[in-house]
């Protein structure tokens, strides 16, 4: 019998919460901001801490409770596709983790995040080049986020469960067997404090003059913005 349980640790939500908060400010930052406006240089210091929330994410990835490993929602294609057929006919599987759809989502969302980050790290360099590849990355992260806004609403009409509030309270309907022990939230406090302790220090170490950071714990200075030379 099915009830709702408790699937998603204290981890896993602050980590998606920050995530969500990160990508939307930064996407609001670049579409909103000219390249040279006072405003822009926050677009990379954020985008720095999304880098900084998906090493973390990895990490817990490979050593957090059941439903946060990868190991958990690895799902093959045959897997997607078929799950997607079967939930366009409203007769899927349920899932009191992610779903092999919603596993995609993830690993694409990861994967985009990576690719952003760097790409914007070789524009602040001066490969501009490498500008055009950096906002079609935006524009497909838009996308992937647009389908997961859709897959919610869906499971929400389908199953009449509000799904978007196990990203706050945890819980989930599933079975006892799907239920994690602990929301470990002592891990959750220690993840805040580290996206707020790096997000702080390359605020602090930021220099408008130069539009230079230092990164902490690695002690690395990097250009951020948009700088003055260009290479082949």
């Amino acid at each position: 019998m099915q009830r709702s349980t408790l699937v998603w640790d204290w981890p896993v939500r602050v980590f998606h919460l920050c995530f969500a908060a990160g990508w939307l400010s930064a996407l609001a930052i670049a579409l909103w901001s000219s390249h040279s406006g006072r405003l822009f240089p926050y677009h990379s210091l954020i985008g720095l801490g999304l880098g900084w929330i998906v090493v973390l994410r990895i990490g817990w990835g490979f050593f957090g409770t059941r439903p946060a490993r990868f190991s958990g929602f690895a799902f093959g294609p045959h897997r997607v596709l078929r799950y997607l057929w079967h939930a366009l006919r409203w007769k899927e599987t349920r899932f009191a983790g992610h779903n092999p759809g919603a596993a995609w989502v993830v690993f694409g969302m990861l994967g985009l995040t990576i690719a952003q980050v760097t790409t914007g790290l070789f524009v602040g360099s001066g490969r501009r080049d490498l500008r055009e590849i950096h906002e079609w990355i935006a524009y497909a992260m838009i996308g992937l986020i647009a389908a997961h806004l859709l897959g919610v609403a869906l499971h929400t009409l389908r199953h009449r469960e509000w799904i978007g509030l196990s990203m706050i309270d945890g819980k989930r309907m599933g079975t006892p067997e799907e239920s994690i022990r602990s929301a470990r939230p002592l891990v959750g406090v220690a993840g805040a404090v580290l996206i707020a302790g790096f997000l702080y220090g390359v605020y602090r170490n930021y220099n408008p003059i130069r539009q230079t950071t230092w990164l902490p714990i690695v002690g690395i200075e990097i250009r951020i913005g948009e700088s003055e030379e260009e290479y082949d």
